[in-house]
């Protein structure tokens, strides 16, 4: 249910509710939770920052978001980072293009097209 509330304060870009809800979100999976849902929950946090203009916020939840998809093989996690990887690609930010060309690389290895 968290997972769902931070979706739903994605959209419409409010900060403190994307800040609040991710943490929630965060905190609400357990230690012996599936921990391929994390990539996702730190792919929407990533989402949320940069809808509303923190881009090296952004780029830091999604780069947390891409190694844990990597380090959980979740091929979901990293379908959820379609939408990231669409965002970083309108970014001239030197980390934004590091943090694109390794989600493209780990997408190519993994098999996976952007959602």
């Amino acid at each position: 249910m968290a997972v769902f509330q931070l979706s739903v304060h994605v959209r419409p870009g409010d900060e403190r509710q994307v800040i609040a809800a991710g943490q929630h979100a965060l905190s609400s999976v357990g230690e012996d939770a599936d921990h391929k849902h994390i990539a996702v929950i730190y792919a929407d946090v990533a989402q949320g920052q940069f809808q509303i203009g923190d881009i090296p916020t952004g780029i830091t939840y999604a780069r947390r978001a891409l190694e844990s998809a990597q380090r959980t093989e979740s091929t979901w996690g990293l379908q959820h980072l379609g939408t990231v990887e669409k965002t970083l690609a309108a970014h001239k930010d030197p980390a934004a293009r590091e943090l694109l060309g390794d989600l493209i690389s780990t997408r190519r290895t993994l098999g996976s097209s952007p959602a």
